[in-house]
């Protein structure tokens, strides 16, 4: 199934952190459900399709049934790791019960629970790899602990905690990289809001910050997940909402204070937003 990274609804099967004692050892598994691993300690080695690692504290592995992976002690103290057994979605949530992995040699693909891949996000196809998620521990502590102390609406509250992780967890992998592009991706959002009624085109907003327009656009498309036409239509947008709530200025009136050079431009990017005309809505 193709689906977007937003549709996600995570069904958490699993959440448990684990000392694992110097003796443990696993080889070569495959597993039925997607699996998170999050490393609070030294002292392991994993392998994931290959690639081995010696994770140290705030490390975060995440993979797919389609991965084959081996995870082991490597002193004698043993390690700590949260382990997380999930699907992205909710239509298996049948099967509650913790499903163990089996030798690769023994899996059987038509058993997997879920078969999904990401239209919009093709890292999450594939093994996902964070070298320090510590700023997200506490979350990861709050998995464990919902899932051993179950209140009322438990798996809504795992699947909450669990999608804000996941959502971390894009966000470290799709973070524009250096200081300086954070930087400019920080003035071109402050520049848009600021000058919501002037021309906003990629080539005036790169003409004002010096840098090339395809550039500018890459930047946006990594920071926030929409190019850089994209989030000016939607801050118009925003805009304009707030002024058919806030003011008594009419539908034309709010087109072009917020910069849009047509009102049926207008509408029509409202309507794709919130179902509706402006007319209509107020």
């Amino acid at each position: 199934m193709i689906m977007k990274f937003d549709d996600i609804k995570p069904y958490v099967r699993y959440a448990k952190i684990l000392h694992m004692s110097g003796e443990y050892s696993t080889k070569n598994l495959r597993a039925y459900d997607n699996r998170m691993l999050y490393f609070f300690t030294q002292g392991a080695e994993l392998t994931v399709d290959g690639a081995v690692f010696r994770p140290n504290r705030g490390e975060l592995f995440i993979w797919t049934p389609d991965s084959v992976y081996s995870l082991s002690a490597v002193s004698a103290e043993g390690f700590t790791v949260l382990v997380v057994n999930f699907d992205y979605t909710f239509d298996a949530r049948q099967l509650s019960l913790c499903l163990p992995p089996v030798p690769d040699s023994a899996f059987l693909p038509e058993k997997r629970l879920e078969n999904i891949s990401f239209s919009d996000l093709p890292e999450f196809n594939s093994p996902v790899h964070i070298a320090d998620m510590r700023v997200s521990e506490y979350d990861f502590h709050c998995l464990d602990s919902e899932f051993v102390s179950p209140q009322r609406n438990y798996a809504a509250m795992l699947s909450a905690i669990l999608q804000k992780l996941l959502i971390t967890t894009v966000r470290h992998i799709t973070a524009v990289s250096g200081e300086s592009s954070a930087s400019l991706v920080k003035g071109i959002i402050e520049y848009i809001h600021e000058n919501i009624a002037k021309d906003l085109s990629n080539t005036e907003i790169g003409q004002h910050f010096s840098y090339h327009p395809n550039y500018i656009n890459r930047c946006m498309l990594a920071s926030t997940g929409q190019s850089l036409h994209q989030y000016v239509v939607n801050a118009r947008i925003l805009k304009a909402l707030e002024l058919i709530q806030t003011t008594d200025l009419s539908v034309t009136d709010i087109s072009r204070a917020v910069g849009f050079r047509s009102i049926k431009h207008f509408s029509q990017s409202f309507k794709r937003a919130y179902g509706c005309s402006p007319t209509h809505f107020r």
